[in-house]
């Protein structure tokens, strides 16, 4: 009897069979697939998925044998995954929340930042570890385009940005700034809003970078730049937005990742800047790297209806399609192909298809005037380019995408994969740097602080209504209604 080893098991269809079953979490989103896909799919659907991992499995053994040369996937095992090996780092996790009062609209919001900071193996707790955050209430902006559902968005990521600014200005030993989700966000979708003032931004500033002379810093910075080079390649109102100050989101935001890179490349040794985004939906790795190739290759070998014919399909003709057919993940799929302590090759996010022209307001007008937001693409007044790879830290998780700046160097995303690791073995049933955890829970806003703030603002506009400070008639019927009442209140039920 031939016995297989434990690795030549997994190149099997029976070895990926049993992987699944110790993975419930993918039978179960397998099962979901399962039942959203065209019903000429859902035959089979399991046993196909099984053939079509394992045909992967075996093209990525081939490649790590030297017996292929275009490798499906190069897969990177995790070096050093030891805590003497980080032993006394200093880390600092940041995450930011966000909660709304709900009155009569999106805003007011509160929004809270939460910084963790901790040095790894410090056995004297006073010594180990720093806990910060930093509240502040937003619903007096003045800019921003309010009536947007992304405008809490915006509002955070500033936040979020000149939180990490202000860590690494006052933590001059710091090796690692580990944000929760992504380092930088699909920045196209929030072109387009109305700038914020100058009032707005040493809000923030007061806020997010207390130390007086870093806000002075940022402000000036991005002021003198705005006028020199950012505004006159955005928009014919330049002469305008100069004089009157304003700070364009997208603008603001992209300058404030230059800065935080420059900063960090003054350091020696240069610390490690990283976003981790937990239970990703995303499938760019698996359209854009795995699949291209898998294409590429079966096109080579006249192989091209391969899909069609396993699934009995006519139309799974390209990595698209077959995703949007099959409804497959860069998670799902990474899970059935990484081992655990095992990283994916690293590839080039692309964060920035969106930036075209699109019409923008100045706070105070009604009109609106083009603005190209093109120029914000990675260049010199840009954002910065990323590159992300996936770390698979358990069997009961799916892996986790960690993305960091290409211009920090090509080690930054071997110590953030290391490092990601090594925090989520901590929280081996979540597999999520525990860290992360820890300030995601110190940045939710609790119910109880919106109703406290809800509360203090109904007490306001209550006080404002009996002083007769608002006279409009219909003004203070919208008012009570919205102070008092809910919006299902009987009271403003339909009449029949």
């Amino acid at each position: 009897m031939n016995h297989r080893t434990s690795g030549d098991r997994r190149l099997t269809e029976e070895g990926v069979h049993d992987d699944l079953q110790r993975q419930p979490h993918l039978l179960m989103k397998l099962a979901e697939n399962a039942l959203t896909v065209a019903e000429s799919l859902r035959d089979n659907y399991f046993k196909n998925t099984a053939r079509f991992v394992t045909a992967l499995r075996r093209a990525m053994h081939a490649a790590g044998q030297g017996k292929r040369s275009d490798p499906i996937l190069t897969a990177h095992g995790i070096e050093n995954a030891d805590w003497s090996a980080v032993q006394g780092e200093v880390v600092t996790f940041i995450d930011g929340g966000v909660g709304r009062v709900q009155i009569s609209s999106q805003v007011p919001i509160l929004l809270r930042v939460g910084s963790y900071c901790v040095r790894t193996g410090e056995r004297r707790l006073a010594e180990r570890e720093r806990f910060g955050y930093y509240p502040v209430i937003l619903g007096d902006l003045e800019g921003g385009s309010k009536e947007r559902k992304d405008f809490p968005d915006i509002v955070r990521i500033t936040a979020e940005l000149l939180g990490g600014l202000s860590v690494l200005d006052r933590t001059p030993d710091l090796c690692v700034l580990m944000f929760h989700g992504p380092l930088v966000y699909l920045m196209g979708g929030y072109a387009g809003h109305t700038p914020f003032t100058e009032r707005d931004t040493d809000l923030f500033l007061r806020h997010y970078a207390p130390d007086p002379d870093l806000g002075r810093q940022l402000k000036e910075g991005f002021l003198r730049e705005a006028r020199l080079d950012i505004y006159p390649q955005m928009t014919d109102r330049s002469d305008e937005w100069i004089k009157r100050r304003v700070f364009e989101p997208l603008a603001w935001i992209a300058y404030l990742y230059r800065r935080l890179i420059r900063e960090a490349r003054r350091r020696k040794p240069t610390p490690i800047i990283a976003g981790v985004v937990e239970r990703g939906e995303l499938r760019w790795f698996s359209e854009k790297v795995l699949l291209e190739r898998v294409f590429r290759g079966l096109r080579a070998k006249g192989n091209a209806d391969y899909f069609n014919r396993m699934y009995g399909r006519s139309d799974l003709t390209s990595p698209k399609a077959l995703l949007d057919r099959l409804g497959y993940t860069d998670t799902l799929l990474l899970a059935m192909l990484l081992q655990p302590g095992q990283f994916s090759e690293p590839w080039e996010i692309e964060k920035y298809e969106g930036l075209r022209r699109g019409a923008v307001s100045l706070p105070g007008e009604a009109g609106t005037g083009l603005v190209n937001f093109a120029p914000l693409k990675p260049g010199k007044i840009g954002f910065p380019q990323v590159r992300g790879c996936y770390v698979h830290v358990s069997e009961t998780t799916e892996p986790v995408r960690v993305e960091v700046f290409e211009e920090l160097g090509a080690d930054q995303i071997v110590e953030a994969a290391r490092r990601t690791y090594l925090y989520a073995r901590l929280l081996p049933g979540y597999g999520f740097p525990v860290g992360l955890d820890i300030a995601d829970k110190l940045a939710h806003v609790p119910a109880w602080l919106t109703d406290a703030y809800g509360k203090l603002i109904r007490y306001h506009l209550g006080v404002s209504l009996q002083r007769g400070e608002i006279s409009d008639a219909d003004m203070r019927r919208i008012l009570v209604q919205a102070i008092y009442m809910t919006h299902r209140d009987w009271l403003f039920r339909p009449k029949a």
